[in-house]
């Protein structure tokens, strides 16, 4: 199919236009000089009646024989050129100029005859087959001097001349159309090229524009409305790319935002369809930001929660709630849902959402309501102990040398269990409290595992466990609070002994990896199953409850172990085989001369 340009277009405008207002005119003039030679044509038919009317009262009023009213109609038909029919009251037809009278149907229900009869004029027109044109009929009453009808007279006139004259005028003035048409196209031609150079001129600007070109510019070469429309172009031009600019600016600054957010950012349409996503929720969620664009939310995100916060903040209401979300990870997510308002403030144009991840924030919650737990039992052991010896000797039972002494131990004992576990938590409260300074020196790892060493080594003696330790001479010194370094390995080795059987071992190795010192303390102990060691650190977390309870543990030591080793700028970890022993690692950085935390 061929395609027009605004040219051609413009040009056949121009034609059609005036071509379909020169045959507009052919119509209306046609119709009118037609309707103007009926009219004349109905005046003469009119005329022509009335006379031959008042020819014939006289012998319709002397009831004179058909023949001779026959003969009459043929003498007036024949003068005058007309057919003539004259017709009696009741319909019958007395005489024509072109017919017998005897051989003719009733006319009395001739629609010119009604038409007569109601109005004094009748004037119709029916087509001749016979003449191959149409005739006129023009009918008058035939009344006596009292104002009686005593019938009809009829005449009648071809078209044909009517209709000639009328062709003649439409063949002229359709001459004159196609003349017309043929400068019309010269004419616009030369016209259009005038209006269709300038467009085109723009249109060229605007599709250099549109590919980000804003230097194309119109030149205005006269003051008429193209001229002006040409300055309106060039400043739109400009104003685009002020705008285009900040629109871009905005934009880049806006993913900018989203893409350092860490919360997740989820916009959909008023279906629901995504609009936007940020690299924070398509983390949370695991999918990628150019497959979920433009789709459902929940053929990307599995999760009913969010789809219906959404859902209610695209009916006009916000909505808070949490949910989780499973996969990639488990996550603990807060839901903030919020309308997006459309164009202008109408309505509602979609909804958007805010990811929080919360899970840390709920697992401290969890780990801070185990704490409280975990304090309150802990603390609540030794007092109903001393509280129960107390009550006990109260009663009568410190008369007996024997029993006082035994229940006085212990009390004593609970006491120490007591102070211990306070002083545990004082120490892991001063190291939480980051604010707090750290006094730091050059720390030999050698030197503190031989302090740590001594401090455990009657009990290690106790049980026939032989301690080793395995430092290279050459290690360098680390960076550190020389007593909390002590106190790291202390814990870590009275851990090992009370969790290694009697007669086994323990050593103590250290290895310079990077610009940190690693220190083992691998036992040959009972080991810890795999599903304990994401935990083994927390405060008051125990494997064996009443087996740790028995040996004396407060279940603070590893968890202090590991605020240490976090003060120091290191990492803690362990690893294990159960029923073969464990190994409980962490990293300190090397000594700078100038480092400080």
């Amino acid at each position: 199919m061929v395609r027009l340009g605004y040219r051609q277009r413009l040009s056949a405008t121009y034609v059609l236009v005036v071509m379909i207002s020169l045959l507009l005119i052919t119509g209306c003039l046609t119709s009118a000089i037609h309707g103007h030679l009926v009219s004349r044509t109905d005046h003469e038919l009119t005329t022509d009646a009335m006379l031959v009317a008042e020819v014939v009262r006289n012998m319709l009023v002397q009831t004179q024989s058909p023949a001779a009213i026959d003969l009459m109609a043929d003498g007036l038909g024949a003068k005058t050129g007309l057919r003539v029919t004259v017709i009696a009251a009741d319909g019958t037809v007395l005489g024509d100029s072109q017919g017998n009278p005897v051989s003719m149907e009733n006319h009395g229900n001739r629609p010119e005859v009604l038409q007569a009869y109601r109005s004094g004029v009748g004037l119709i027109t029916r087509y001749s087959v016979s003449l191959g044109s149409g005739l006129r009929y023009c009918a008058v009453p035939v009344t006596t001097s009292a104002g009686d009808v005593i019938g009809y007279v009829r005449v009648a006139a071809s078209l044909a001349q009517v209709e000639q004259s009328s062709a003649a005028v439409r063949g002229f003035m359709l001459n004159a159309v196609g003349i017309a048409a043929i400068a019309g196209v010269a004419l616009s031609l030369v016209l259009s090229k005038g209006i269709s150079d300038p467009l085109k001129n723009m249109a060229t600007a605007a599709r250099a524009i549109a590919r980000g070109d804003f230097s194309r510019k119109v030149r205005a070469r006269s003051n008429d409305e193209l001229g002006q429309l040409a300055e309106a172009f060039n400043h739109m031009a400009r104003e685009l790319e002020q705008s285009v600019g900040e629109i871009s600016r905005q934009k880049n600054q806006m993913e900018t935002i989203l893409s350092a957010m860490a919360d997740g950012v989820v916009a959909v349409d008023a279906s629901q369809r995504i609009l936007l996503v940020n690299q924070a929720a398509c983390d949370m969620f695991g999918v990628r930001a150019d497959q979920a664009l433009n789709r459902h939310i929940l053929e990307i995100v599995r999760n009913r929660d969010l789809a219906d916060s959404l859902a209610i903040a695209s009916a006009g209401s916000d909505d808070i709630r949490e949910t989780t979300a499973q996969s990639p990870r488990a996550l603990a997510l807060r839901i903030h849902a919020a309308p997006i308002s459309g164009a202008s403030g109408s309505g509602v144009a979609g909804a958007v959402a805010v990811l929080q991840d919360v899970t840390d924030l709920r697992r401290l919650e969890l780990v801070r309501q185990d704490f409280v737990s975990n304090v309150s039992h802990e603390l609540r052991t030794p007092v109903t102990s001393i509280k129960g010896f107390a009550d006990t000797l109260l009663d009568g039972a410190m008369e007996d040398g024997e029993t006082l002494r035994r229940f006085l131990e212990l009390i004593d004992r609970e006491a120490d269990r007591l102070a211990h576990i306070i002083s545990d938590l004082l120490d892991l409260s001063r190291l939480e409290c980051t604010n707090a300074s750290m006094p730091l020196s050059p720390v030999m790892i050698s030197d503190a595992a031989q302090r740590a060493l001594e401090a455990v080594q009657s009990k290690a003696e106790g049980k026939s466990i032989q301690v080793l330790l395995q430092i290279p001479a050459e290690l360098p010194a680390v960076q550190g609070d020389e007593p909390l370094i002590v106190q790291v390995l202390v814990n870590l080795l009275e851990n090992a002994v009370k969790y290694t059987p009697d007669g086994g071992s323990i050593v103590v190795s250290a290895s310079c990896v990077g610009a940190t010192v690693r220190v083992d303390v691998a036992d040959t102990g009972v080991g810890i199953p795999v599903e304990h060691l994401p935990r083994i650190f927390e405060r008051f977390y125990r494997v064996d409850r009443a087996r740790s309870r028995q040996l004396g543990g407060t279940g603070l030591g590893l968890s202090i172990v590991k605020h240490i080793v976090e003060r120091h700028g290191g990492e803690a970890w362990a690893s294990s085989v159960p029923g073969r022993g464990s190994t409980f690692s962490f990293t300190v950085p090397v000594w700078a001369s100038s480092g400080h935390m």
